[in-house]
Parts: C-alpha cells; structure tokens; sequence
C-alpha cells in the first residue's frame, strides 16, 4: 500500500484536476459507474487515447480509486506536465521512438503487477499513443500481457480489465461536453488458463476481448441532448448578472491564457484541451491568489478572504451565465 501522505496528495491531486476539468466542460457525466462494484478487487483501467492528457486527467478525476497511470517517460522531462505525473505517482513507460533504454521496463511492469496484486489500480491506453484519427488504432498487447502475468503470479485473482470509453461532443472547444461510460469488466481468467501453454496466444485472444470491450463502451454517433435550461428570465438574467459582471472583471485573463497559450503551443489535434486545462490549471489559482494578495494590502485580511472566495465564485457565475445564455441562443 502507499503511505498515506502519498495518497493524500494524490487525492488533492484529484481535487484540483476535476476542478480544471469543470471549468472547461459543460458538463461531465459518468454513466454505468455500478458496473465497477461488480469489480471489487484489483482493476486494470483502459481506453482509447484521443486527447493527449485531458483522457488521464478525467479518469484520475472521476472514476474511482485514484488509478496509478502508465505514461511515456518522456513526460517527466516535460516542463509543465512534469509535476502533474509525479504528484499523481505515475509509472513511467520506455518506448522504443524516445531513444531511451527499453528494458526499464522489466521494472515498470513489475511495479505495475505488485499494484495489482495488493488489490489496486492501474491504468493504461494501449493504442499505445493519443491520436486524432477517426478509427481506434489496433491495440497493444501490454495490458493483456500485465493482466496475465499478475494473474499467472497468483496475487490478483480477483482482478478484471475494465473498459472506459471516453466520447468528446468536441474535444479541443471550451464549455463542451464529455461522457465517460463504464464498460462491462473482462474477466481474465479464460486467457489466464492458456497462458502457461500458449501464451502469445492468450495474450492475442485477451486482447481481442479488450478491443471488443472497449468498442462497447465507447459509442459512436452519441446524440448529445439540448443544452441545460436557458436564462429566459428577466428577473434571474437581474439577479445573476451582477455577479456575473465581476467575475468576468476578475477573471478575464486567466479565462483567455488558456486559448492564448494553447494557440502558441499546439502541434497536433489531440493537444488543445490539454494545453487549455493545465493553463487553467495554473493560471486561475495563481490570479486568485494575487487578487487577494492585493485585496489584503489595501484594505486588510478580512478583504483578503473575501476576495479568496468571490474571486472563485463570482467566476462560475460568470461560467453559468454564459452556458445559460449560449442555450437560449442569445
């Protein structure tokens, strides 16, 4: 088991990704979220990986068990993502096109098993990369082969690959919505039972099953539903509109860095929201911070305090009004 200061920062962790999260989407709904307590031992996590870090980022926030991710080494050489891999406690994996030294591995792996034999969670994507293409990529066989050795190593008996499709109404826009849908959990223990005789064969047939799985989980075509109900009335526009004014008047930079930063920085399709969300993740906090800084230098603690908390609340008003006023078409 972790020590506990260990997974107390990951909880954090947690906390402040899904506030990011909320900030950027309209909505995030987690639908068959029953479907894991009928996998109440260790799980191996998987999905399709289509926006760069927001895919992570939403597992680690919604779905339970703060699942340790495996993640391309790379990533903690990355100036800004680098923290976020490390306070999340993720397990680094060697890929051949990083020019790095691939029998690290053997290690990771081993790590990756101990997890899953003391009853935890671990998470991967086995396309292998984030991608933009309009079809899955052909899966790797890494998840099936961790799931059959920990299994074939009698210490995760219980465990299950369970499949998350992750479906973006648009991946890369502010105030859109995601669904995130529990697929139905894999037991293993067919595969597990060839795996000593046959085990690329076990480890092929698995992972057709996850392929499968995941295929299930992650709709396409998904109809998205009218947006939330709009801001018709006059008297509600009154009430929330003043409210809205001033978090837009304390938010307004750290609301359009993200869309600056993302614009400097984006390469590929698949890395928009990521740029966007860990600007976000940054940037409002630091701005609260300094305007109560400031608050508490003119007028005092107590204007300090305040400020911690209108800063943050008037600036969801100015989120609501917004999306209300989006849906009546205004």
């Amino acid at each position: 088991m972790r020590p506990l200061w260990r997974r107390a920062l990951s909880a954090v962790v947690r906390g402040a990704g899904r506030i990011a999260v909320v900030i950027f989407f309209r909505e995030v709904r987690v639908e068959e979220i029953d479907r894991l307590r009928g996998a109440p031992g260790a799980r191996l996590l998987v999905a399709h990986h289509v926006n760069s870090l927001v895919d992570p980022l939403l597992i680690f926030a919604f779905i339970p068990g703060l699942p340790r991710f495996l993640a391309k080494s790379t990533l903690w050489q990355h100036p800004v993502v680098a923290p976020l891999v490390i306070l999340s406690d993720a397990l680094p994996v060697y890929r051949h096109q990083d020019g790095v030294d691939v029998a690290k591995n053997i290690e990771t792996f081993a790590r990756a098993r101990e997890i899953l034999g003391q009853g935890g969670t671990v998470a991967l994507f086995p396309e292998g990369r984030s991608h933009s293409e309009p079809s899955p990529l052909p899966l790797k066989t890494g998840a099936a082969r961790i799931t059959l050795a920990a299994t074939a190593e009698g210490r995760a008996a219980d465990l299950r690959v369970v499949p998350i499709g992750i479906v973006y109404e648009d991946k890369g826009r502010f105030r859109s919505r995601v669904v995130l849908r529990v697929g139905e959990p894999i037991d293993p223990a067919p595969e597990a039972g060839a795996y000593a005789a046959e085990g690329r064969v076990a480890v092929r047939a698995l992972t057709a099953r996850i392929a499968a799985g995941l295929a299930e989980a992650t709709p396409r075509g998904l109809a998205w539903p009218a947006d939330g109900t709009p801001l018709t009335s006059p008297i509600k526009r009154a009430v929330l509109a003043p409210f809205a004014l001033l978090g837009l008047l304390l938010n307004w930079l750290p609301y359009q860095l993200p869309g600056w930063v993302s614009g400097i920085l984006t390469r590929t399709p698949d890395e928009p929201a990521t740029y966007k969300i860990l600007t976000a993740l940054l940037a409002f906090p630091a701005f609260w911070m300094a305007e109560a800084a400031v608050a508490g230098v003119a007028a005092g603690p107590v204007a300090a305090a305040a400020m911690a908390v209108i800063a943050p609340a008037t600036g969801y008003a100015a989120l609501l009004f917004h999306d209300r006023l989006g849906a009546s078409g205004d």
